[in-house]
């Protein structure tokens, strides 16, 4: 037999044990097999994860991998246990039910990176992605790499599955990039064929299908038989400042298992030259009149409650009474000191009764409203005649229902006793009724009759009265510390601009926004005050900005944002801000710092050397920056620091450490920073390897 005979004799054979297997795949789907499609979350926020693997918990079969949305989509036999397993997640195991959508939540796992798992000892090398950097512009991180593929590891039924994870290491917070998929063309064109589903579609098909690359001849290494597959993705970071580097997790697949793992580093830094960008921004206060608060009259409520003490079954109360008699004294006072305050006008007395239960309801409400007729009326003799001819007064009367002694007993630990009542509560819907079972239980003379119906017997009452003043700025001050809440938004303006200790005018001013959250003066002094002592907080303005908010409150927020490292938000609010002479300056440090950078060199560059140094860095015109570098102030540990970045980008690692070495002499504090800095912490790391300086 010849060597092509026997190969083709090998391929028939391998065609037929397919369509048997096809065949035996129909006919045990047509019984127990099932498709299902389900959604993967995290435990911790229900945000869906990408790249999850499926497999067979058992013979190690991979099914599928969860798409951009977390979802997934395939055939699988009744009684499969699934293993849903990714890097930074604890695997989870979820037996395959009668039921067609499944939702997974997995949990965060610390997880230890630079392990290799081979399962094949075929497998001698190891798939290399390109060492990187992460670049950053504004709150979005790009990340381009190469990963290098041997030939000898990937055969015509295999897929790779490349998934960069970029790390918070400040945080401990994983953030999944998108996924890069490499298919043979024997595994792409058999995956179609086997589960019997269009692979382009992400729904009902491949969930990773459109990350899929095919492999091809263009790939080819030149003069090697290696593959290149090409990476480069952004994702958006809110907290820029943070430590960051990016790890890869690869695995390669066949139908029925994963024959390797891996995870490297390929960038352990953000390459970020602006953020050494000196800038620096004062914010303004408030000066459109339209926005500052005018003397306003007031309208205010005084509430409160009295005990008078009625007769039984009487709808007149004893003055003579000593409760009685202090009762009245507490109002007759309180509706004198109003009468008496300065600019203070009574507008209003209403009452509220609530009698107890006991007793037929009809009866109760007419002898309650009666009272509160009753002590209304009386109540109008004790405000002075100039006043109570404008004045309303006005009554109203309820009873109170039987569930409220119930709340009462339960607050007191009389568990069984409420318990009873409630039932007759529940099996009687007229309160008559109600009543009636009530009284003849053993406790209502002893424990409702003395004790709770009593305390359901209240007068409550609301005196309205408006206010116009405008008070000296001594005034002001103390009433203030008297009671801060009575001040109006003119006053509180009038207040806090004539403080100068800047401790306590922060204080007024959130007494200020406390009392008149949607005081917009307010807020934005506070802003600027905070801006001035670099302790800003972008969360203040949030709800003011807008084309048809203030100059100074959209200005004042994007300096908020800029402080914050939120460079997106800022770029958003700069499109209300108009360009002129105050702004411009602000509106092209947003731009650079959100990656817009030739439109504004020469606006940045004019503010100083190292700045210009900093916008050449950014641009990557290094061999400009490196004969800046030169030119700037030898005893300052920064301008090293920035030439060693020069020299490392100019491939001269040698003068660059030296550099290097002499910024952290001078300055050791900037060590921290270098450790996170992509642009020279290899230089750290490699600096046992450096020459010794002679």
């Amino acid at each position: 037999m010849t060597r092509t005979t026997s190969l083709r004799t090998l391929a028939q054979r391998w065609l037929s044990a397919l369509v048997l297997s096809l065949a035996l795949v129909t006919v045990a789907s047509a019984q127990e097999t099932i498709r299902i499609t389900g959604k993967v979350v995290s435990k911790s926020d229900k945000e869906p994860l990408i790249g999850v693997n499926i497999t067979d918990a058992h013979v190690k079969r991979a099914y599928a991998a969860t798409d951009v949305d977390g979802r997934f989509a395939f055939n699988v036999h009744l009684g499969t246990t699934l293993k849903f397993s990714m890097v930074g997640a604890k695997s989870v195991n979820v037996k395959v039910k009668n039921h067609k959508f499944m939702e997974v939540e997995m949990e965060e796992e610390n997880i230890s990176l630079g392990e290799v798992v081979v399962a094949a000892k075929i497998i001698k090398d190891k798939i290399t992605p390109e060492p990187t950097d992460i670049e950053v512009k504004g709150n979005y991180f790009h990340v381009r790499t190469r990963v290098r593929v041997p030939r000898e590891m990937f055969s015509h039924d295999t897929r790779l599955v490349v998934q960069p994870i970029l790390n918070d290491v400040t945080r401990g917070e994983l953030k999944l990039m998108r996924p890069l998929v490499y298919d043979a063309k024997g595994y792409n064109t058999t995956q179609d064929r086997m589960y019997g589903f269009n692979m382009n579609d992400s729904v009902a098909g491949d969930p990773l299908a459109r990350h899929v690359t095919v492999k091809s001849k263009a790939m080819r290494e030149k003069n090697r038989t290696n593959d290149i597959i090409g990476y480069s993705d952004s994702i958006y970071v809110e907290h820029v400042k943070d430590e960051f580097s990016c790890d890869v997790y690869m695995a390669i697949e066949n139908y029925n298992r994963i024959l390797y793992r891996d995870t490297t580093i390929i960038a352990r830094g953000t390459v970020n030259p602006l953020r050494w960008l000196d800038y620096s921004f004062a914010a303004g206060e408030m000066n459109d009149s339209a926005y500052i608060p005018k003397p306003e009259m007031q309208l205010r409520d005084s509430r409160g409650e009295v005990n008078l003490r009625f007769p039984i079954g009487k709808s007149v109360f004893d003055t003579n009474d000593p409760q009685n008699a202090a009762e009245v004294e507490k109002m007759r006072q309180q509706i004198q000191q109003i009468a008496g305050t300065k600019d203070a006008t009574l507008q209003a007395l209403s009452m509220e009764g609530t009698s107890s239960p006991d007793g037929r309801y009809n009866y109760n409400l007419t002898l309650a409203q009666r009272r509160m007729d009753f002590a209304v009326n009386y109540l109008r003799q004790l405000v002075p005649e100039e006043l109570r001819r404008d004045m309303q007064f006005k009554s109203k009367a309820a009873v109170a229902p039987w569930s409220d002694v119930v709340k009462l007993m339960r607050a007191d630990s009389l568990y069984d006793e409420a318990a009873q009542v409630e039932q007759i509560v529940k099996r009687y819907g007229n309160i008559d009724q109600q009543g009636r079972a009530i009284r003849k239980l053993p406790f209502f003379g002893r424990l409702l009759e003395g004790k709770y119906l009593p305390q359901l017997r209240k007068v409550g009452y609301v005196m309205n009265y408006s206010i116009f003043r405008q008070l000296t700025l001594e005034e002001i001050a103390e009433l203030y510390e008297k009671d801060y809440k009575q001040l109006s938004r003119f006053e509180f303006f009038k207040l806090y601009r004539n403080e100068t200790d800047r401790n306590k005018r922060e204080k007024i001013l959130r007494q200020s926004l406390e009392m008149y959250p949607s005081f917009m003066a307010v807020a934005n002094d506070l802003e600027a005050l905070l801006i001035n002592r670099q302790a800003s907080d972008p969360d203040i303005l949030r709800r003011f900005v807008g084309r048809s908010a203030p100059q100074v409150v959209n200005t004042n927020q994007m300096i908020a944002l800029l402080n914050a490292g939120l460079y997106s938000q800022a770029d958003s609010v700069a499109d209300f801000v108009a360009d002129n002479e105050q702004s411009h300056l602000l509106l092209a440090v947003n731009a650079v710092l959100n990656g817009r950078y030739e439109d504004n060199f020469n606006t940045v560059a004019q503010t100083g050397k190292r700045n210009e140094l900093i916008m050449l860095l950014a641009m990557k015109r290094n061999k400009e920056a490196s004969e800046l570098s030169k030119t700037l102030p030898e005893d300052e540990a920064l301008t090293h620091y920035l030439r060693a970045i020069c020299l490392n980008r100019l491939d001269d690692p040698v003068d660059a450490y030296k550099a290097l070495k002499k910024a952290l002499e001078m300055d050791p504090s900037l060590e921290k920073i270098a450790h996170v800095d992509g642009d020279v912490n290899d230089l750290l790391l490699d600096k046992k390897n450096q020459p010794n300086e002679q």
